[in-house]
């Protein structure tokens, strides 16, 4: 009998991209149904894949952790990583993501979550593509 372990469940969808894109894109569909009938179809897959793409320095290691991080980039700010108490535990990466975003949703954290609101300009969908004026 062969006994696939949750962390092997999450590698696998973690190491396709293309089924964590779908997985995520359904994820959105079904907390935010908002989302999918927004943006086209294309477009939603790009800003998933982006959105993963500004995960990987926090080396989120399960699915439900990275599909929690994609949509709070709706839910909270497209920025909202960049905060500096939430970038801060999110960049314990020895830590398991699972784990610091429960931390994260404690009381402590309420005021960083507010102040994440901040983080919601249109150059936050794309910063990293746009050349900043000197």
């Amino acid at each position: 009998m062969l006994i696939i372990s949750k962390a092997q469940m999450h590698a696998m969808v973690l190491s396709s991209r293309p089924l964590l894109i779908i997985e995520i894109e359904k994820h959105l569909a079904e907390f935010r149904p908002d989302i999918p009938s927004i943006y086209p179809r294309p477009y939603l897959r790009w800003l998933i894949n982006d959105s993963i793409e500004l995960a990987k320095p926090f080396n989120i290691d399960d699915a439900f952790s990275m599909r929690l991080f994609v949509r709070l980039r709706w839910e909270i700010a497209p920025g909202f990583h960049r905060q500096a108490q939430i970038a801060n535990v999110l960049a314990q990466t020895a830590r398991p993501a699972e784990d610091r975003f429960a931390e994260l949703a404690t009381l402590p954290y309420a005021d960083a979550w507010e102040e994440a609101r901040k983080f919601a300009g249109a150059r936050e969908w794309r910063t990293h593509f746009w050349v900043m004026d000197a």
